[in-house]
Formats: structure tokens, sequence, C-alpha cells
């Protein structure tokens, strides 16, 4: 009996954000094969265009068409070899962003849905040592709730790897996380991995070596993500999205009927 949860209209409420991302992963990783399927057939349709153009010529059918893609298959041809000679490093690299987002998106907004319906959460994050403003309302609307989580997830992750934070973090709000040590250091090396994508072109820094050591990556060198690193990748955030979706079905806000 949840007493303390206010307008619990949908039941199991908490499940969405961990359902979703579950989802969003499984989409991200059929997009990224679809695409490389799509690559290696337009990198080698050249020859099946000319025997099209020759089947038009011989039934006397207009060949404009024909010939525009044939116009473009030197350059594209061009392109898409290049990109599976670097085995898949574009497709791959907006493959593991859009996985790092599902993560992100997810933990900030179970959290959120907990600190805007349990009325004791923000006592919870309180009594964890963090400061936070006097609040007009219990529990606070969305709004002050994604501010309150930020207070949250800067004390939590700090001086911790990122699923260390994370566990921290739910465990703040009584959603206990269960992740493999051997997950937890994937998981840092792609974090690092997608902040050097997003914030400095690929470039690996400083942090490489005490963040991304499997990587044996040099200040100043590019990164490349190949197809057996993005498996990694994808391997680590199923499971710390399967992680957290346990969390919340075993925690006391799902509610039975």
């Amino acid at each position: 009996m949840l007493s303390s949860i206010p307008n619990s209209d949908a039941l199991n409420w908490v499940i969405g954000p961990a359902g979703q991302c579950v989802t969003l992963v499984g989409e991200e990783t059929r997009i990224a094969s679809i695409l490389m399927r799509a690559i290696v057939a337009l990198a080698k349709q050249g020859p099946l265009l000319e025997l099209t153009r020759r089947e038009f010529r011989r039934n006397n059918q207009s060949e404009v068409a024909i010939n525009k893609l044939l116009l473009e298959q030197s350059g594209l041809a061009e392109w898409a070899e290049e990109i599976i000679s670097n085995d898949y490093d574009p497709i791959n690299r907006h493959g593991i962003i859009g996985l790092w987002v599902a993560v992100e998106v997810a933990v900030e907004d179970t959290a959120v849905l907990i600190l805007s319906k349990d009325t004791n959460a923000v006592t919870k994050v309180k009594r964890a040592g963090i400061k936070l403003p006097k609040s007009r309302s219990q529990p606070p609307p969305e709004l002050e709730a994604r501010r309150i989580y930020k207070r949250l997830e800067t004390h939590a992750r700090s001086g911790q790897s990122v699923s260390e934070g994370y566990r921290v973090l739910m465990s703040v709000l009584e959603v206990e996380l269960t992740i493999p040590s051997e997950t937890s250091v994937i998981l840092s090396e792609l974090n690092y991995v997608r902040n050097c994508l997003m914030h400095r072109a690929g470039i690996a820094d400083e942090k490489s070596s005490q963040e991304a050591p499997r990587l044996g990556l040099s200040i100043g060198e590019p990164i490349k993500i190949g197809s057996k690193q993005y498996l990694r990748y994808f391997d680590a955030v199923t499971q710390f999205a399967q992680a957290l979706l346990n969390g919340v079905m075993s925690s006391r806000y799902v509610q039975t009927q």
C-alpha cells in the first residue's frame, strides 16, 4: 500500500522510462543493422544499375531515371566503400550516441517520476546529504523535480564511475540496481567515448588512460568505433537497461491489483 504516493492513476507508472529504454536500445541496433546492409548494397549496385539500363533500352523505356542513378552511383559507391573499409565507424558513432542518450534519459525520467509522485522522495534526497531549496509542495512539480534530480546526480556521480553513480542515485530513491563489474567498466568507457565524440570531435584526451584504458589511446588520437567495439557497448547498455527495469519492477513503487 503506497499511501505516500498520491495520484498514481496509472498502475506501475514507474516502469515506463526503463521499458522505453529497453525498446530504444533494441531499435537503435536494428536501425544500425539495416544501415549496414544498405551500405553494402549501395557499394555493389553499380553493375545491377547497368543491367537495368540495358533492360530499359531493350524495351524502349525512358532511361532518364536510371541514368541519374548511375551518375550518382560513382560517388555514393566510393563513400559506401570507405564506410565499409572503416568497419562502419560513422554508423557506429551515431549508434552509441543514441544508446547512451537512452540510458541517461531513462535514469533521469525514472528519478523525476519518483520525485514528483512520492511525497517522501525529497526527504530521502536530503537525508543523503544533498542541500535543496525549500519546496512549496510535496511532492514537487516536474520542473522542480528535474532541478532536484540534477543536484542528486551531481552528488551521486562525484568520484564514481558512471554506472556506480547511477546505482547510488537510484538507491537513494529505493530502486536497487545490480550491475556486473565488467559491465560497469564498459559503461565507463562508453561514457568517455561518447563525451569525446560529442565535445572533442572524437579526439582522445588525457582522461583516456583512466576512463578507457582498454582502448590504448594516445592523447590527440582520433577514436574509431569498429563493429566489435559497438557490440561490446550495445551488450553493456542492454544489461544496464535490464538492470534498471528489474530494479523498478522489484521496487516498492510497483503496485499489484
